[in-house]
């Protein structure tokens, strides 16, 4: 009669401790450009989001002939509002690490046309520039 024959299935110490070593090598290589990758997405994002609120407010003072703004109360939060009767239709937080400035306030009067404005944002040592025209247009920079 033969002895029953074991097998050790499984893995060592020593192969796991080797895994492990390759796994933080590799996390280590793609961490920064995943970090980079997430700034410029959050700026991005930012941009658009901007841009739509912007078509939004001309928009609306073009159906409701009315006044609306969009302000930059500091470098991290905008409002869109209506000016008479005064009424608040949204405020926005940037994302983190996003910051705002203006030259002016975005202004659509009743007939749909504003002043010039340009707007930068910005995200560690990127930035993106957007220009309002006369007649409600964004353009990007």
């Amino acid at each position: 009669m033969t002895a029953p024959h074991h097998s050790n299935k499984g893995f060592t110490l020593l192969e796991l401790m080797i895994v492990l070593v390759v796994l933080g090598v590799v996390a280590a290589m793609v961490a920064p450009p995943v970090a980079g990758m997430l700034r410029s997405s959050r700026l991005a994002g930012a941009t658009n989001t901007l841009v739509s609120d912007i078509y939004y407010a001309r928009s609306l003072a073009n159906q409701q002939r009315r006044t609306f703004t969009i302000l930059f109360t500091d470098s991290v939060h905008y409002t869109l509002a209506r000016t008479s009767p005064a009424q608040v239709y949204r405020t926005r937080a940037l994302p983190r690490g996003v910051r705002a400035t203006a030259t002016d306030t975005v202004t659509f009067y009743a007939w749909g046309l504003t002043e010039p404005v340009a707007v930068t944002l910005r995200a560690d040592s990127s930035s993106r520039v957007l220009r309002v025209g006369a007649n409600g247009s964004v353009t990007r920079d």
